[in-house]
């Protein structure tokens, strides 16, 4: 059965029957309208009882594929549902028709389509709704949010408004702090409190950059507000992620509305599942298309396993991409590993194919790394910015010394080498020899969800607890019947 389903509270009249008419010529049995609009969140009642009511074989018909959602992790969704539920999905003006049998790899051409014109034919023109803040009262937020005294889902109850406003409001902000300012950076205690205006340029976040620093020196959170700010300017971002650390950048902080469409693709909170044979598939796609996304790997299961979807995704996006696109390498030793295996060899070849020579192809390439002395000396080298975290091996350190001859002055180099295993979580220095840039920062607090935050034992307590005795053979029993099962869950008492 066909059902035809559009959204005319989104629409004028006129547009409206259109919608109608293209979908009954479409041969929709059923058109389902979209009358209201909720105004505190971005639900949808009449879609939700149309995907209630829908058996296996029948056909979603929509106008645009955007009709489903205003981001493309909401479309995501919803297409997963559907293709879980064996209906089709068909889309008039992408000329779109999926099967229930469709697979994640033919799914991702759908977001492409989707992704590629959605932002622009929302936009609002001049005559659009006031602001539902007046300019104190937005002073008020951005001061309050950014600072870390109240959080945003706090102060859009404060203001009696959406959690969606607070956050449009943040990120509209973020992109106006990014622009340059023509004093130096205020500082308090010797570091300096507000990094991106008066310290590094707009211009500084389109150089190679690299970020290292020891685990939870806060080297991620850090490249999270960058990435942020990057977003907040319009730009393109791919996030390459090992630890499964990254999906929080598709969501708002305390429970807020997301600030920027993110899709993430594979990991325990996929939008779109991924399995190490669909690298080709997204490195086309992403290439290709405008949006910002998280390629989680941590569940393929091996390092093997990992390095072959990195040589295909990477070989793919070096050709398919022709636009600026920030590639971030989280873990970068991991794909450019200075000892490197025979089945790395290639993999090495393409990411630093991309570091070196990627600039032709608009890409802007950003390493992270806990070891920096693993590393491969001539993808690291060739970072225009270098930003620091607390780190406590002589190794690492030394490769930043290596870095600091080839790019910075020595003199300086030595005394902040001898001064980084002092940092505190969240402190860095900021080299960017190009911009006459040195200075020690203290990183604000992003906009998303910090899902790479370490889990604390004292958080934790009374979740799991211990056993109250130990009973080796009744451990002894439910260790050979978990064997027998081939089961990998956990024991439970």
């Amino acid at each position: 059965m066909l059902i035809g389903y559009f959204r005319s509270c989104s629409v004028h009249e006129g547009q409206a029957a259109a919608q109608r008419r293209a979908l009954a010529e479409a041969g929709c049995e059923q058109v389902v309208e979209e009358r209201s609009v909720v105004e505190h969140g971005d639900e949808q009642p009449e879609l939700r009882g149309l995907l209630a009511r829908l058996q296996a074989g029948d056909v979603v018909v929509v106008p645009r594929l955007d009709s489903l959602g205003r981001s493309l992790p909401k479309v995501v969704l919803h297409v997963q549902s559907l293709t879980a539920a064996g209906i089709g999905l068909r889309s008039l003006a992408e000329a779109l028709d999926t099967s229930p049998r469709s697979q994640p790899a033919a799914m991702i051409a759908v977001f492409g389509q989707h992704n590629s014109h959605g932002a622009g034919s929302r936009r609002r023109g001049a005559g659009g709704r006031p602001p539902r803040l007046s300019p104190a009262q937005q002073s008020d937020v951005v001061e309050k949010v950014l600072s870390g005294r109240h959080t945003a889902s706090a102060m859009a109850k404060h203001y009696l408004v959406s959690p969606a406003t607070i956050s449009r409001l943040l990120a509209a902000r973020l992109a106006d702090a990014a622009a340059p300012a023509p004093s130096g950076p205020a500082e308090k205690d010797g570091v300096a409190s507000d990094w991106i205006v008066g310290i590094l340029p707009l211009s500084a976040l389109d150089e190679r950059l690299a970020i290292v620093g020891t685990s939870g020196s806060g080297k991620t959170y850090a490249a999270k507000g960058l990435i942020e700010r990057v977003m907040a300017s319009g730009g393109r971002v791919c996030v390459v992620d090992p630890l499964g650390v990254w999906w929080g950048l598709a969501r708002g902080a305390d429970g807020a509305a997301p600030p920027f469409p993110v899709a993430v693709f594979g990991g325990a909170h996929a939008d779109v599942p991924l399995d190490p044979s669909m690298g080709t598939a997204l490195g086309r796609l992403v290439g290709a298309q405008p949006m910002a996304c998280v390629v989680d790997v941590s569940d393929f299961g091996s390092a093997a396993a990992r390095r072959a979807f990195m040589t295909a995704f990477t070989e793919a996006l070096y050709a398919a991409n022709t636009e600026p696109l920030h590639l971030v390498l989280d873990e970068a030793d991991l794909w450019a590993p200075q000892r490197t295996q025979p089945d790395g060899l290639e993999l090495l070849s393409r990411v630093e194919e991309i570091v070196r020579r990627g600039r032709v192809r608009s890409f802007v390439p950003w390493l992270i790394s806990q070891r920096p002395a693993v590393l491969h000396k001539d993808v690291l080298s060739q970072a225009g910015i270098l930003v620091s975290m607390k780190l406590t091996s002589s190794q690492d350190r030394a490769a930043v010394g290596r870095w600091v001859e080839g790019q910075a002055d020595r003199t300086e180099g030595r005394r902040i080498l001898a001064a980084l295993p002092q940092l505190r979580r969240g402190e860095g220095w900021v080299w960017a020899p190009g911009d006459r840039v040195l200075a020690r920062v203290a990183f604000p607090r992003i906009l998303t969800l910090d899902s790479s935050q370490t889990p604390r034992r004292e958080a934790r307590a009374g979740a799991v607890g211990l056993l109250a005795t130990v009973d080796a053979s009744a451990l002894g029993r439910a260790l050979a019947g978990v064997a027998a099962e081939g089961s990998e869950e956990p024991f439970h008492r």
